[in-house]
């Protein structure tokens, strides 16, 4: 059942495009969150401010299963993103 959520919610417009790494704003991070939620998929979230080396950002952690983890730098201003799996 998790993986037909996952699936779902990676395919849809947003995952795209926080993988493509596209600015996003609050509300669309927001949202982001509230769609893990509501899927009652796990995960962590926090927040790195600016400074003049990097965009202030956010950092999301998704809990696939006890062995994966997806983890997520959604970037909030003009700047790179980075998407890794942990090992």
């Amino acid at each position: 059942m998790l993986d037909t959520q996952l699936s779902t919610l990676f395919s849809g417009a947003l995952f795209r495009k926080v993988l493509s790494n596209e600015q996003l704003t609050i509300i669309e991070y927001n949202f982001l969150l509230g769609a893990l939620v509501g899927n009652n998929i796990p995960f962590e979230s926090a927040f790195v401010s600016g400074t003049r080396k990097s965009p202030a950002s956010f950092q999301l952690t998704i809990h696939i299963n006890p062995s994966v983890t997806l983890v997520l730098v959604v970037s909030l201003e003009p700047g790179s993103s980075v998407y890794s799996p942990s090992p």
